[in-house]
């Protein structure tokens, strides 16, 4: 929120699209396509939503904007862009990176959710690396019992230290329904003394408030995230929170507070279980590699050789970046969840980027 956070590869972490521009062009064809089917569908003279959550420096809209202007200019003056950020120090590198657009007389601009009126949505809802910065709560199994984590601080040291308290009642309960609904054990059988794990409590509620915002549209979560069996096992006994700062990711999440980033996996079937429970039809989920590859990115690939042939460097550079994007140690192991809410019932919208 102080806006001391760098995103790119000079700052604490990258992105895909500060990592290449070639992410939010790829995405576009995706999104144009969503918006032309949607379009058909429905019959509202309004025009179309495309609602980005924690735009962190705003490249991704600025290459989304980019896209429509160059490839149809036309439908991007019947497309209303709009940033929901909590955080002010990003709000104000959104407004400096987007504001030739705004003075190009492009609709943009920055609301609270409570501002959109229920049922107005008609296009697409973006959550780009935004569910793995939510809130989670942090639970330990110890001595037989599990226990919710607070922090508490050390006056006399001057520190933060993690301290096991009891479980709230609502804990109980997240705990219970994920357990009797998905199947999945908390602690997992064998679990080591001390295991610990995160819990993602915020998300019902986040999906509640989008759905009964969406008319006709997609909600498309592009994050980390790993399945139930692999994220509540034995063996990942300290969770997936990680504080990343320079480049670096470290465990000790209560180092130097206000000046990492925090960042947490997300369990794919819980995500899937919380989204359908509020009234979404999943579309499915697939690795950010192949849907690029399904997007055209071996095409990309091959056009560097011919717009590039005579700067080396840039090429080898560019290459790289795009490399980046699906390589599967990397941030090619993202996965883009994509869920729908339609106001005619039965209505399929096909999806370019899940073969």
């Amino acid at each position: 929120g102080s806006g001391k956070a760098k995103i790119g590869i000079d700052g604490d972490f990258v992105t895909s699209p500060s990592l290449s521009d070639d992410f939010a062009s790829l995405l576009s064809l995706q999104i144009e396509d969503w918006l032309i089917q949607i379009s058909k569908s429905c019959n509202s003279k309004k025009k179309f939503t495309i609602l980005e959550f924690g735009s962190g420096n705003g490249c991704l809209l600025r290459g989304i904007i980019d896209y429509f202007l160059l490839k149809n200019a036309e439908l991007v003056n019947n497309i209303a862009f709009k940033i929901i950020d909590v955080n002010s120090g990003m709000v104000a590198k959104q407004k400096i990176i987007l504001n030739k657009f705004l003075e190009e007389g492009i609709d943009i601009s920055w609301i609270n959710l409570s501002e959109i009126e229920e049922n107005s949505i008609n296009g697409i809802v973006i959550a780009h690396e935004v569910l793995d910065a939510l809130p989670v709560e942090r639970i330990q199994y110890k001595k037989g019992e599990i226990y919710r984590q607070g922090v508490e601080l050390d006056k006399k040291n001057e520190t933060l230290n993690f301290k096991n308290i009891p479980l709230t009642e609502k804990l109980k309960k997240n705990i219970n329904d994920i357990e009797n609904k998905l199947g999945i054990s908390i602690p997992p059988e064998n679990a080591p003394e001390e295991w610990t794990t995160e819990l993602h409590v915020n998300n019902s509620l986040w999906f509640e408030n989008i759905y009964k915002r969406m008319d006709n549209g997609i909600l498309l979560i592009i994050d980390y995230a790993i399945d139930s069996k692999r994220y509540y096992s034995a063996e990942k006994n300290d969770g997936t929170i990680l504080s990343y700062k320079n480049q670096k990711a470290f465990r000790d999440l209560l180092n130097n507070p206000g000046d990492c980033d925090l960042t947490c996996h997300i369990c794919s079937d819980i995500l899937t279980y919380q989204a359908e429970s509020k009234g979404f039809e999943s579309i499915g989920f697939v690795k950010q590699g192949e849907a690029l590859l399904s997007l055209g990115l071996a095409q990309k690939l091959f056009e560097i050789q011919s717009d590039l042939k005579n700067d080396l460097s840039k090429a080898l550079l560019k290459r790289e970046a795009i490399l980046r994007l699906v390589d599967p140690i990397c941030l090619g192991d993202f996965k883009w969840f994509i869920f729908k809410k339609t106001h005619k019932k039965g209505l399929k919208i096909s999806t370019k980027c899940i073969n």
